[in-house]
């Protein structure tokens, strides 16, 4: 990594440089000019400091440098612990992260996991970072995971983010999607590109961040969307009015003739309020979607399994199944593929299995 400051640990003090700090630094059989700023860290055993070149150098993590003063004469040597360090550490914080860099190979990766957060960490960071080649630091990567410091988001290219900022970015986001389900009622679900600008989160940690929090079943996954498990958006007095009048539709009238353009002209439904109120439906059991937008009510579906349960064969064919629903091919066959996702029938080419 080319720098021109670097934080290290030294075997000597820096009073003995003078009162400037200034040296005469040897990094790798090159001479520069630098100045060795002491670090006023509380507690502090280790001699560590801030060093400044007159000019920029490779120094990387555990590189060894020598240090004199401006006539030549040796003073000391130091090693490289954090190549390019952030000005913001505070000097509680920077002693931690000093101290754990001075550790081995595996804790230097997890301090570059956690400065880094959220965003992740991939293996070119720790390859400019330090001289690890690319095998060890999968290796290292690999038994973090296994003690589940970290979780690897990929292997080509490697890349991993630390299990506690993973922690972290799920409880944010939680908190996100209910302050969002609470400012915006009429939508259930939070777009994955919404939540990712909203934290600048590489899109593969998000995923894993919301994968976690559906596998503890608190957010529940929809396409490209997210929403909190249980939230319900407030219903008016208007929209329950609306739900009953459009479970009448779905039950009353002839199957299929109740489009989706029906249902927003009839009741002058914008698209989202639309799928709100569908969805709630759902919840409710009261419909029950398939594919393409096909949907029936749940008593009606109901009536029909019970049909097929007392068909007497074991086989169905598309002209029994309209035979026995009343049917046009053009309803039959959505609602058979319905059937069929349901576990209900099983399709075996030109005939289906009834499965229960």
């Amino acid at each position: 990594m080319t720098t021109t400051s670097f934080d290290a640990s030294l075997d000597f003090t820096v009073k003995e440089l003078g009162p400037d700090g200034r040296a005469v630094v040897v990094l790798h059989g090159k001479r520069v000019q630098a100045v060795i700023a002491g670090y006023k860290i509380p507690k502090a055993e280790t001699r560590w400091a801030l060093v400044t070149t007159a000019a920029p150098v490779d120094a990387r993590w555990r590189d060894r440098f020598e240090a004199m003063s401006e006539d030549g004469r040796p003073v000391g040597h130091g090693i490289v612990l954090f190549p390019s360090p952030a000005a913001e550490i505070k000097p509680p914080r920077r002693r931690e992260l000093l101290e754990r860099l001075a550790e081995g190979e595996a804790e230097m990766i997890l301090v570059l996991a956690e400065v880094r957060g959220i965003r992740g960490l991939s293996s070119e960071d720790v390859l400019g970072f330090s001289r690890l080649d690319a095998a060890r630091v999968e290796e290292l990567a690999r038994g973090l995971e296994a003690e589940a410091k970290i979780r690897i988001l990929s292997f080509s290219p490697l890349a991993f983010v630390l299990q506690d900022s993973l922690d972290f970015l799920c409880r944010r986001v939680a908190a996100y999607l209910a302050q969002y389900h609470k400012k915006h009622p009429a939508q259930r679900t939070v777009p994955f590109e919404k939540i990712e600008k909203r934290f600048g989160v590489a899109p593969n940690v998000l995923v894993l961040a919301l994968r976690m929090l559906a596998k503890e079943g608190r957010v529940s996954l929809v396409g490209g969307a997210a929403e909190l498990v249980g939230y319900r958006a407030p219903l008016s007095a208007e929209d329950e009015k609306v739900l009953a009048d459009m479970e009448s539709l779905f039950l009353e009238g002839e199957f299929g003739h109740v489009s989706l353009d029906d249902l927003r002209r009839r009741f002058r439904l914008n698209p989202g309020r639309l799928q709100r109120l569908l969805a709630v439906l759902m919840e409710r059991k009261k419909i029950v979607e398939g594919r393409d937008g096909f949907i029936i009510h749940s008593r009606w579906l109901d009536e029909i399994v019970e049909k097929l349960r007392a068909f007497g064969r074991k086989e169905l064919t598309v002209a029994d199944f309209k035979t026995l629903t009343g049917l046009s091919r053009k309803y039959a066959i959505p609602l058979l593929e319905l059937l069929d996702e349901m576990g209900v029938t099983r399709r075996k080419g030109a005939v289906r299995d009834i499965l229960k």
